[in-house]
């Protein structure tokens, strides 16, 4: 299982089609749904002109562009050798990008959108509704149940003992888990994460670092912060980890220097609160996870070069009400895998462009979804939107010659109109432009500035004017040390 743009994986229950009627009909009367909703970033694009074509010829030539985008069948690379392919940033990046996506975005479907719907162009996104407040406030961690011995802390989960078969990875204490539901025979109960956002107990990665989250909490209440002291420090510890180390792995740096020094020019259109997120940032510029993911990892030292496909968190768990009651011991990540945290360079995440690695036939499945999602939102195309910020955009051969030999036939017949989410990706792995290091001016225009904007407009924001911040930096490194802190003082 890889992860899709946050939608609600939940099936619509009875009162939740009761909700969507009723949604429809206040819609239908005028109102609209709160700021935290969705926008576009630039709403002078919204027409059909700036679009890809509605009908069934465009969506034949999607699914085509889609499996073109898979990377072809390779022996599995040694993850942590640096091979072609490989970019720049360490492989951790990959999963904290997926997170924020998570912690920002949860497409509530109702029952009355239909299957036929999504494959629509949309003119207008105000009516879609979005689960969580997008403001990088850490939703999906803190919406989970507390320690009943001690209410400040967060509940960590503890994993199961591997029985004397595989050891557990060193320096690791017990509570390594997300909280579970109990052993069922119904599939969708057994064991099941009890945390803030099911999507990410999906893969493994994802699932050790909502456990990470967790766990800094802890260690923050450990230091003796109040709930609401320790919630206020780690949000604002968040927000400093996406603006200054995330973006500083995604941007173009000169990019992220304008965004920093005058703030967001170009979104302007975010709501009265700031905070509707825009589908271009959403649903393609920060969609880059699927081409970081590597076909296979070094997850830690007893399972060394596996395939992607298999550290989904269901395989570790076994099948529906057998196995063991948490995720066995040996499963812990070793994260000195993943970030400098030693020596020895970690695996690096894939360079930016638009191949997709892993299974084939689950790469093409990814990059369709991607692009018919875009399909649906109605997206402007890549060109649209570098024409509109007054950047030469890239169209016909100029585009097709920086791209692999076996996708331009896909490409062809959208090389003056090309997807938003693949011309971004395009844009990044340019051979002269980024070259896949990072993303293209286009792409880190829309990142970079929806993303202040949203900080900005957080209660804890760390851009206000008064912000009393307790720390000077704050990276993905040293959330993992801050949390490895409590694998040193408990159990």
């Amino acid at each position: 299982m890889d992860m899709g743009r946050g939608r609600d994986p939940f099936r619509t229950a009875e009162r939740d089609a009761i909700g969507a009627r009723v949604r429809a009909m206040a819609l239908k009367a005028g109102a609209r749904p709160s700021a935290a909703g969705f926008c576009r970033m630039f709403p002078e694009l919204a027409a059909a002109e700036h679009r890809l074509p509605e009908g069934g010829r465009t969506i034949v030539e999607l699914l085509g562009l889609g499996s073109a985008m898979a990377e072809p069948a390779a022996a599995l690379p040694e993850p942590r050798v640096r091979s072609a392919g490989d970019g720049c940033v360490p492989a951790g990046y990959t999963y904290l990008l997926a997170f924020v996506l998570n912690d920002l975005v949860m497409e509530r479907m109702g029952v009355l959108d239909g299957r036929a719907a999504d494959f629509v162009p949309r003119d207008d996104v105000s009516g879609l509704f979005n689960r969580r407040t997008g403001r990088l406030e850490l939703d999906s961690l803190y919406d989970a149940p507390r320690d009943p011995a001690d209410l400040a802390r967060l509940l960590v989960g503890p994993v199961a003992s591997s029985g004397g078969g595989l050891p557990r990875p060193p320096r690791k204490a017990d509570r390594n888990d997300l909280p579970r539901l109990s052993r069922s025979l119904d599939a969708g109960r057994d064991r099941v994460a009890r945390c803030g956002d099911p999507r990410n107990d999906d893969l493994l990665i994802l699932s050790q670092l909502h456990v990470a989250f967790l766990k800094a909490h802890n260690a923050l209440v450990g230091a003796g912060r109040s709930f609401e002291g320790a919630r206020r420090a780690l949000r604002q510890r968040y927000q400093w980890m996406v603006l200054f180390d995330l973006l500083a792995q995604l941007c173009d740096p000169v990019v992220l220097d304008d965004v920093a020094a005058r703030g967001p020019r170009v979104f302007t259109g975010a709501g009265e609160s700031g905070r509707a997120m825009p589908v271009e940032f959403c649903a393609a510029a920060f969609a880059l996870a699927p081409t970081m993911m590597r076909a296979s990892y070094d997850y830690n030292p007893s399972f060394r070069q596996i395939a992607r496909g298999a550290l989904v968190t269901r395989f570790a768990l076994g099948t529906a009400g057998r196995g063991p009651d948490s995720l066995p011991e040996q499963w812990i990540i070793g994260w000195e895998g993943f970030l400098p945290l030693e020596g020895r360079a970690p695996q690096r995440a894939r360079a930016f462009n638009t191949e997709l690695a892993g299974a084939p036939r689950t790469a093409a499945a990814i990059a369709t979804y991607h692009l018919l999602d875009g399909y649906r939102l109605g997206l402007p195309t890549g060109q649209a939107v570098a024409r509109t910020l007054g950047i030469a955009p890239l169209a016909g051969d100029a585009l097709l010659a920086g791209l692999p030999e076996r996708q331009r036939a896909a490409v062809r017949p959208f090389s003056a109109a090309t997807p938003l989410w693949f011309y971004l990706l395009a844009e990044a792995g340019a051979p002269d432009g980024p070259a896949g290091r990072h993303l293209g001016v286009v792409g880190s225009r829309i990142v970079a500035e929806t993303l202040w904007r949203l900080v900005g407009a957080s209660d804890s924001s760390i851009l206000a004017p008064d912000a009393d911040l307790d720390f000077e930096r704050f990276t993905l490194s040293d959330l993992v040390l801050l949390a490895g802190e409590q694998d040193l003082f408990t159990d």
